[in-house]
């Protein structure tokens, strides 16, 4: 949506909200479902169905002509591989076993120099799209990909995700998400609002409140959403509040493709009793580099002809399976920012045994790691988490804790740059407003937030 756009949709009323909304459907339905889309939705459920040598052998082309592309077209790694003294011929041989002889890519260089990790020749022939996200950590980041390459992500989702859970992503669905399309941190409803063209219903995820909690439940039960999608802790969320106020679906979707956190056994519980569906859990990156889906006997499988994911000590070698270790991914599917090694900041363990689903071709991540943030409750009562995305497309802000020491207090910790300053202080102050109403902010410059012993730093943490 065009900032203009964005700068008039909190004055305008909801009827013209909704519009302005399914005018955006229009052009997104295109992006996502558009050009090549059906192509590679076959070719991601061909794979699926190869053997694992076919497909490792797939996976290898695919890597080596990454790699090489890399190398030749992309600024960061052209001048770290050619330090590292890595030559053309070693990438023309390179093996996915081999790849920790090519070093790592942190996510603090992506953070700071986004432009850096784009292919020169795709830039030149096409458009670029951005995306601004805080990942699981506080961190900012750019996302750069083209056209195709979004589709080629909602066709591994479509034919993986959305198929393993016996639904379509072109099915009537919600979102619980973090746009705000709620403009107002005090409001007395509607908490969702319409996109006509697709047929979606997106939910705030900033007023599930107690209070609240019928109105969600009256918005759902009017669209009747086949699938509902989004933050897998809002949903749990609604889901228990749902409980405590006796009330549930009134019709039986799908089922629930949820990311973003964990999906515990106990959520999934708590959700299938409320929302009278399965959840299934998926796991991403808006850096487009990987991609992880539920089948039905519950396992997380990875899909590696997306992008490989290793799993690897701090020497940044491969761990056996059963042992903890950092997760790098190896983007296989876009070109315009390859990313290779990449920290995507979560830890992982591969599964030991192969899953009862078949599949044995899609190896299974036994447990993630990662995402490590408390809830945050307003002053109302309402619960949400994903909070630390007030520090979304804020250039400025290398990294970013939000500390709630009360209902109404907040304290936000603040990693920033030259050029951080009170412009970047109103916008977290605003967004703060935006998203629970008048609560007292304090921010502080530090030189750095403190980590766990597994190096990783919670982004929300809840005092009382």
């Amino acid at each position: 949506m065009a900032s203009k756009l964005e700068q008039l949709y909190p004055y305008v009323p909801v009827f013209a909200q909704n519009l302005g909304i399914s005018l955006f459907g229009l052009a997104w339905r295109h992006e996502r479902l558009g050009g090549r889309f059906e192509e590679h939705l076959a070719a991601f459920r061909e794979r699926e169905r190869w053997g694992a040598e076919r497909l490792g052998d797939h996976v290898l082309g695919e890597l080596q002509r990454t790699l090489l592309h890399a190398f030749a077209q992309v600024p960061f790694y052209r001048r770290r591989w050619a330090e590292a003294g890595i030559s053309v011929g070693d990438l023309q041989s390179m093996t996915v076993g081999g790849l920790s002889r090519l070093p790592t890519t942190p996510k603090q260089d992506l953070r700071l120099a986004p432009e850096s990790f784009v292919a020169q020749n795709v830039a030149d022939r096409e458009k670029l799209h951005l995306y601004y996200s805080s990942g699981s950590t506080g961190t900012p980041i750019t996302a750069i990909c083209t056209s195709d390459a979004h589709r080629r992500y909602i066709a591994a989702r479509e034919a993986r995700s959305f198929g393993w859970a016996g639904t379509s992503v072109r099915k009537p669905r919600s979102m619980i998400g973090g746009r705000m399309v709620v403009p107002r941190g005090v409001s007395r409803g509607p908490f969702h609002r319409y996109n006509w063209i697709e047929k979606q219903v997106y939910f705030s995820a900033y007023h599930i409140a107690p209070a609240n909690v019928r109105e969600y439940m009256r918005a759902f039960n009017h669209h009747r959403p086949r699938v509902m999608t989004g933050y897998a802790y809002s949903h749990y969320i609604l889901a228990r509040m749902m409980a405590e106020v006796g009330v549930t679906l009134d019709y039986e979707p799908d089922a629930l493709v949820l990311g973003s956190e964990k999906l515990t056994p106990e959520m999934k519980v708590v959700i299938r009793q409320a929302f009278r569906a399965r959840a299934y859990e998926e796991y991403g990156a808006v850096e487009n580099c990987m991609l992880a889906t539920e089948c039905e006997h519950g396992s997380l499988h990875a899909h590696p002809d997306f992008g490989i994911i290793e799993i690897v000590d701090a020497q940044g070698q491969p761990v056996p399976p059963g042992v903890e270790g950092r997760i790098l991914c190896t983007a296989l599917q876009n070109e315009a920012q390859p990313l290779v090694r990449y920290e995507i900041g979560d830890l992982g363990v591969w599964a030991e045994s192969p899953c009862p689903c078949g599949r044995n071709n899609l190896p299974v991540l036994k447990e993630v790691v990662g995402r490590l943030e408390d809830v945050v409750v307003g002053p109302d009562g309402r619960q949400m988490v994903r909070f630390h995305g007030i520090f979304v497309d804020l250039p400025h802000v290398l990294e970013g804790q939000v500390i709630q020491e009360a209902p109404d207090r907040f304290i936000v910790k603040v990693v920033g740059r030259d050029g951080f300053g009170p412009a970047q202080e109103a916008t977290i102050r605003q967004r703060f407003a935006q998203r629970l109403g008048p609560v007292s902010v304090e921010i502080q410059r530090v030189p750095e937030i403190p980590r766990s012993a597994r190096g990783k730093f919670r982004a929300v943490v809840r005092h009382f």
